[in-house]
């Protein structure tokens, strides 16, 4: 679905690959991907002052944005988000989740993130 630009049901199938497998990844006593990235902006936010007592729910809440409206949206108001954007963080999160439990790297993997590491360079002034 990323490589047809179908970002929505990217978003959509991703966020519920990556939490399924996050699931599995903690039964099994592994960090999923969400914990492991979750965890680092909240020690770079302490680090750059945050006090909030909440900081961890203000994390996951913004990790999740995208996908929690999707999910929950009513369709009465416009939504405007960097859609691919969203979908290639969700799709890397439960690629890496995907990999940590079967070690595993298919194909259709390694083309999305040699596509996606290119694009950026490109887009970064990189070669």
């Amino acid at each position: 679905m990323w490589s047809e630009e179908d970002y929505i049901s990217c978003i959509t199938l991703a966020g519920a690959a990556e939490e399924i497998l996050g699931k599995r990844m903690r039964k099994l006593g592994l960090e999923p991907s969400f914990d492991n990235l979750k965890s680092t902006i909240v020690l770079l936010a302490r680090h750059c002052g945050d006090t909030s007592e909440n900081i961890d729910k203000l994390v996951a809440e913004m990790m999740n944005q995208t996908r929690n409206e999707l999910k929950h949206y009513a369709g009465d108001e416009a939504i405007e988000f960097d859609f691919k954007s969203d979908a290639e963080e969700l799709l890397e999160r439960a690629v890496s989740n995907y990999t940590s439990l079967t070690g595993n790297f298919p194909d259709q993997v390694m083309n999305f993130w040699s596509t996606t590491f290119h694009q950026r360079r490109k887009f970064q002034g990189g070669v």
